[in-house]
């Protein structure tokens, strides 16, 4: 039984006064189905343009875009449908879009080559 991890790196802010994280959900079920069933590893980091309301409007992938079964863009998907925050604010306080930047370290732990007769997997 294949059994998936996910590390959601520290999030790097840009901005004065950037948005700051009030919903970030990720757990192994987000873990994209046809990467996990492709056997598919990688590190994806992106940024997310952040409205006034703290909705993600946008998702630019600036690393891991070109890897296989489509896990950037299933990375930016699950930012849009499932991450909120609280949105910028200008030196007047007032709310106003933003972009933050956050990586997702894709990883399938307990995973074995097929058996070969000479290979032995260990698990920590």
């Amino acid at each position: 039984m294949n059994r998936a991890a996910l590390l959601l790196m520290a999030p790097v802010l840009i901005a004065a006064t950037p948005p700051q994280p009030k919903q970030v959900i990720l757990d192994s079920e987000a873990y994209p189905e046809a990467a996990r069933n492709a056997g598919v590893e990688g590190d994806i980091a992106f940024d997310l343009a952040i409205d006034a309301k703290g909705v993600v409007t946008g998702c630019t992938a600036t690393k891991g875009a070109d890897l296989p079964a489509g896990l950037a863009a299933d990375a930016c998907a699950l930012a849009r449908i499932n991450w909120r925050f609280l949105p910028a604010r200008d030196d007047a306080g007032k709310k106003v879009p933003g972009t933050v930047h956050y990586a997702i370290a894709f990883r399938i732990s307990l995973r074995c080559p097929p058996p070969d007769g000479q290979t032995v997997c260990v698990f920590l």
